[in-house]
């Protein structure tokens, strides 16, 4: 198994810039104590928020908004995943406590690994908002929002670590990246280019700790359970393969509702995007260094997968 971890770039100094913000779940928190109404309106314009309305508007066909966080925060609405957080106030304020005492591993330790993986000199300035409710983590517009009451997260607080990284990459993807929303794509080459773009990015921001993971025993996740798996991620493989030759059978009609949906909840919902992407990285990674993988960021989707198949054609 591959197991290589090497040393955070000295040039990249990610770390130092980003600062981490509780006070959206905090305000939930306080809100199921004492269900003041204008406490929800606040809570509804925090900028942690503003950030889920707006990926969700690009990137979901069910976009959240600021009447959809009130709603379920009266418990009118389950749009918000906010999961009977009312109910388990003690599990999330330890939550915070956790994230809070173990701020200073954030930065040293989990957050420099995905700048193992970006062009070096990269070095942004990110907020990290910790929320209750909306998606398990996003990130976009040198922010990332992550939701601990998150099945996974609740279960285990150190997976918020570990998913930080995959988070933190994505940010530093878009800085060389421009990323497609979904209702731009009109034509099947349009939407190969999504899927490509998708591929690589949600496919490196996986491999980023990768390495810890082994490090800590923590290969349980769906993900790196296929990937640790030969005969199940060939399965993956193969059907992320059939995808591909589809949309390239007739690149220049228009693609359909039924057909973009089909396809992203098999590249979402079966993770083709996590694991097959991860996989080509590493095969990139294993075969040509690190150098080459870093160097592909600044270039093409297109390009990271001309390099995996001039691989697999050895």
């Amino acid at each position: 198994m591959w197991n290589i971890e090497l040393p955070v770039f000295k040039d990249n100094n990610m770390s130092a810039n980003i600062e981490y913000d509780y006070s959206a779940a905090e305000m939930v928190l306080q809100f199921y104590e004492n269900r003041n109404n204008n406490l929800a309106n606040e809570i509804a314009a925090h900028p942690a928020y503003e950030i889920v309305y707006e990926h969700s508007k690009r990137f979901s066909s069910t976009p959240l908004d600021k009447d959809k966080l009130i709603e379920s925060l009266e418990g009118k609405s389950n749009s918000f995943s906010f999961s009977n957080a009312e109910k388990r106030p003690e599990i999330l304020m330890e939550i915070i406590s956790f994230l809070k005492n173990n701020e200073s591993a954030m930065q040293e330790e989990f957050a420099p690994l995905a700048t193992n993986y970006l062009p070096v000199g990269y070095s942004p300035s990110i907020t990290v908002w910790f929320t209750i409710g909306g998606f398990n983590g996003i990130a976009l517009n040198n922010q990332v929002a992550m939701n601990i009451n998150y099945k996974r997260f609740r279960s285990n607080p150190q997976e918020i670590l570990l998913y930080l990284p995959h988070e933190l990459f994505h940010i530093g993807f878009a800085h060389y990246q421009q990323i497609q929303d979904i209702f731009s794509v009109k034509t099947q080459r349009d939407f190969l280019k999504l899927v490509m773009s998708f591929t690589m990015n949600e496919g490196l921001a996986t491999l980023v700790p990768y390495a810890k993971r082994i490090s800590l025993g923590a290969m349980d996740d769906y993900d790196y359970s296929i990937l640790s798996n030969n005969r199940l991620l060939i399965e993956k493989i193969e059907q992320f393969k059939t995808i591909i030759l589809s949309l390239n059978q007739f690149p220049d009609i228009p693609v359909t509702g039924v057909l973009m949906n089909d396809i992203l909840s098999q590249c979402s919902g079966d993770r083709l995007f996590y694991i097959v992407g991860c996989h080509m990285g590493m095969q990139i990674e294993q075969n040509l260094g690190r150098k080459k993988l870093i160097e592909l960021i600044e270039q093409t989707p297109e390009k990271f997968f001309d390099t995996f198949e001039s691989i697999e054609n050895r």
